[in-house]
């Protein structure tokens, strides 16, 4: 039995780049203020939107009589504003933000008998120039860009009609998805997914499968946070992604109706109803979507064997071998929930989220492996039929006490959520004969994998805006998970099935995560900043029952994170941010037991991965509300990176996890909102950055690095009267992952839709990758390793659908959100 307790985890180097922004905020931040003589007078207000909701991060200038800009500042989060240390005389304010049309008050007056102004509540209308009107009048534009994150509103998008969510993530600006379900944020791996604000815990392969069984008619919109806030839970190296499911807001009953339906390589097809009764005091909601996906995808993977152990020259011997896979997905997703406001300052909710489905690997594989003169040695034939199917269910019962106090909070939330996943897995292989002489031979190999995982979580949040310019946020999260997954293997020998004991095993693992935050909003003159530090403390316990040993670790461990805000007139502003964030291995990821693909390529885990730990930098310039430069600088030590392997004496090929020394991750990015006429806006995207992969593993020391860009477009035309269109394409340029490199892959996807029936209903039809372009091409050559991978998925496809709104649709009751901010990332599983 082996026992560790309290390892030592390797703390990141900041790096240089740290002094330079400290240097450069203090030559900012420590300027004169803009009024040099002797003031006392304060001018303040709140912004808000038409439903009431207030603006939080609105640019808010100071002018003086001849319309100068004279003073900025930022709303808070609570939409409050103030201007302190201001002469006497006669002023306005103007209020920008993107979305909606300026505001510019009244003029008012500051003199010795009124040194202090308050302007009250003011309100800005949505610009309908920016708005997308795909759907309806009210419709937000397709994407958003705000102070501390990017904003995709799927809800009425043409493009999102019949995928999965996964699916449209790869469309996301900044977001690339790998051929195995990887997500990375602007060449940054390990991004945290989160559900309606909640953490998943699910593995990212599990978490792939949840994700294409989501129907995209489900999702309302995806948030995505580069530098997330200490209010967050501290894992996600590469940021955080929230993706919001519908919910209606409006009162009375209501709801919507859709149909969809397409092909592919194969068929798709898929329903859904959302319906929603609001009173003043209660209000019941609950939604159904089915899904069906059909999807046959092509692989060709050519591996090189030498028997001097190192890749060069000529290889002693070549495999070829082409699998394709038909994956047939079935997906049941649904929610329903109840709101009751006690009273004006107590309310309770009960929340269940459901999503269970059906996935079938059925894949037929050829292997001909051949000598240095081209001979052949052999032919396999391998067919792998894997059924799985998984159930997801959560379960939320939230509290939130509104105080006397405006904006002052209090809500507490418990968890709990039961994950199951079940694999059955047939493996044939038939060895074919080379010559006349030999006669083949087939083995046959069955699997079952049960896997639960069980999350327990109890969370309370505390908001009080202390003064005009200050608010504090601070709160208690606690988790516990539990997961137990019994692989077990089975071999035919002389017909009848034997226990194989070397390939199979039994695995539990335990995880607590006690964490607690701080965080503050301070406005000063002239500039805002958010400081916040969150603790976490683990405890983890893997128990390999197979072999009777045990792993222990617990560790503590702080996140600060700071962002600091200072507008420069009404047009221009600029932020600073840094974060430091934690990525722990999944539960799959520790478990070493080999799970098959097939006879000559396995997948195995490493119990003794340690997590890996980032400090992140961005320094952001927005000019107009419209367009924003980013620079970025990331460092990750123990950077945890899957490696291939090989043993060439058996032509066979393995991947396990690895922690390699570290990551380095800089480069700069550009976001542009733009709308060149009335009948045309726009979203576009352009990143270049540069990754750096530096370590040892059991085969060497390597270091790869590249220099990489992307560019993201997403277009909204209007085509006359209830017509309009969308046009979006994605470029990736290549790209590195650990010892692997990637070739650049690209799409080009558009839609159009006509709203009818008074704007109740819209028919949309929507063709992805028109070109199907996008494919998937590895190349790794390293030590004895020298193989390439392409991949084609099944992404060109044409889906028609129908949607229809009935009932009262207008809003005029704001959201409350329950207070579990994160639950459900780390479960072995899926495909």
């Amino acid at each position: 039995m082996e026992t560790q307790t309290k390892p030592t985890v390797q703390q990141p180097v900041a790096g240089p780049f740290l002094h330079f922004i400290i240097l450069f905020l203090f030559s900012v931040f420590d300027a004169n203020p803009l009024f040099s003589q002797q003031t006392k007078g304060k001018v303040s207000g709140k912004v808000s939107s038409a439903d009431g909701q207030p603006l939080p991060f609105a640019s808010i200038a100071l002018l003086d009589q001849e319309g100068r800009t004279l003073k900025g500042t930022l709303s808070d989060t609570m939409g409050v504003f103030q201007f302190t240390a201001v002469a006497t005389g006669k002023y306005q304010v103007k209020i920008t933000t993107m979305g909606f049309n300026a505001h510019q008050s009244e003029t008012f007056t500051l003199s010795e008998q009124n040194q202090g102004i308050q302007l009250g509540i003011l309100t800005l209308y949505e610009d309908a120039k920016l708005l997308n009107s795909v759907t309806i009048k009210a419709q937000k534009r397709l994407i958003e860009q705000g102070i501390d994150r990017t904003v995709l509103n799927i809800e009425n998008s043409i493009l999102a009609e019949g995928n999965t969510a996964l699916e449209l993530l790869e469309k996301a600006p900044g977001i690339k998805v790998s051929e195995d379900g990887q997500i990375s944020l602007k060449g940054r791996p390990g991004v945290l997914v989160m559900i309606n604000g909640k953490s998943t815990y699910l593995s990212p392969k599990e978490l792939s499968t949840l994700l294409k069984g989501t129907n995209s008619a489900s999702v309302s919109k995806i948030e995505i946070m580069s530098n997330p806030s200490a209010k967050y839970d501290a894992a996600g190296n590469g940021g955080i992604i929230n993706i919001q499911m519908k919910k209606n807001m409006a009162t009375g009953f209501n709801g919507t109706v859709s149909l969809n339906g397409g092909a592919s390589r194969n068929a798709r097809y898929g329903s859904g109803i959302n319906l929603n009764y609001r009173t003043e005091h209660l209000n019941i909601y609950g939604s159904y979507d089915y899904a069906y996906r059909g999807e046959t995808e092509y692989l060709d993977f050519i591996r090189r064997f030498y028997d001097s152990g190192v890749a060069t020259g000529k290889p002693n011997r070549s495999s070829f071998q082409h699998t394709e896979t038909d994956e047939p997905l079935y997906t049941n997703n649904f929610r329903a929930g109840i709101d009751y406001e006690l009273n004006s300052h107590n309310s309770l909710g009960l929340l269940v989220n459901g999503n269970i489905g059906k996935y079938t690997h059925d894949s037929k594989t050829s292997n001909r492996l051949i000598d240095q003169s081209g001979a052949l040695l052999s032919r396999m034939t391998t067919t792998n039929y894997d059924l799985q199917n998984w159930k997801n269910l959560t379960y939320n019962l939230n509290y939130l006490h509104k105080f006397k106090k405006e904006g002052r909070e209090l809500s507490a939330d418990a968890d709990f959520a039961s994950n199951s996943f079940t694999s059955k897995l047939n493996l044939n292989t038939t060895s074919l004969a080379s010559d006349a002489a030999q006669s083949g031979t087939t083995t046959s190999r069955k699997g079952y994998v049960p896997a639960v995982t069980d999350i327990y979580l109890a969370k309370v949040d505390y908001t009080d805006p202390i003064s005009e310019s200050l608010k504090l946020e601070t709160g208690l999260k606690s988790s516990l998970i539990r997961s137990d997954n019994n692989l077990r293997y089975d071999i035919l020998k002389n017909n009848t099935w034997e226990y194989d004991v070397n390939g199979s095993n039994h695995f539990k693992y335990n995880e607590q995560i006690h964490a607690g935050y701080l965080n503050f909003n301070k406005n000063f003159k002239g500039f805002s900043i958010q400081a916040g530090l969150r603790g976490e403390y683990t405890r983890t316990e893997g128990h390999q029952i197979t072999t009777d040993s045990l792993l222990k670790r617990n560790y503590f461990q702080l996140f600060p994170s700071m962002f600091i805000n200072k507008p420069f007139g009404e047009n221009h502003q600029l932020q600073a941010a840094y974060s430091r964030r934690i990525e722990r291995p999944d539960y799959g990821d520790l478990n070493p037991f080999r799970v098959f693909r097939d006879p000559l390529l396995y997948y195995q885990g490493n119990p003794f991965l340690k997590p890996e730990l980032i400090n992140a930098f961005q320094l952001s310039h927005t000019f107009k509300s419209k367009y924003t430069t980013a620079l970025s600088y990331n460092q990750t030590a123990d950077v945890i990176t899957w490696i291939s392997g090989q043993i060439d004496d058996i032509n066979t090929t393995y991947e396990m996890p690895q922690n390699l020394s570290r990551l380095i991750n800089y480069g700069i990015s550009f976001t542009a909102s733009t709308a060149f006429f009335d009948w045309w806006s726009g979203t576009h995207f352009a990143n270049l950055f540069r990754n750096e992969y530096s370590g040892n593993t059991q085969n060497g020391d390597f270091n790869n690095n590249i220099t990489s860009y992307s560019f993201n477009s997403q277009n909204s035309f209007k085509a006359g009267k209830a017509y309009s269109i969308e046009l979006s394409g994605y470029y990736y340029s290549g790209s590195v992952y650990g010892i692997s490199s990637y070739k650049a892959n690209w799409a080009v996807s558009t839609g159009i839709q006509k709203t009818i029936w008074n704007d109740k209903a819209s028919i949309k039809l929507m063709v992805n990758d028109i070109f199907q372009s996008n494919r998937y091409r590895e190349h790794t050559f390293f030590q004895n390793i020298d193989m390439d991978t392409d991949k084609r998925p099944d992404s060109r496809r044409a889906m028609l659908s129908f949607t229809w709104r009935f009932g009262n649709q207008n809003i005029n009751k704001k959201e409350r959100k329950t207070g579990s901010e994160d639950i459900q990332n780390r479960v072995k599983g899926g495909s």
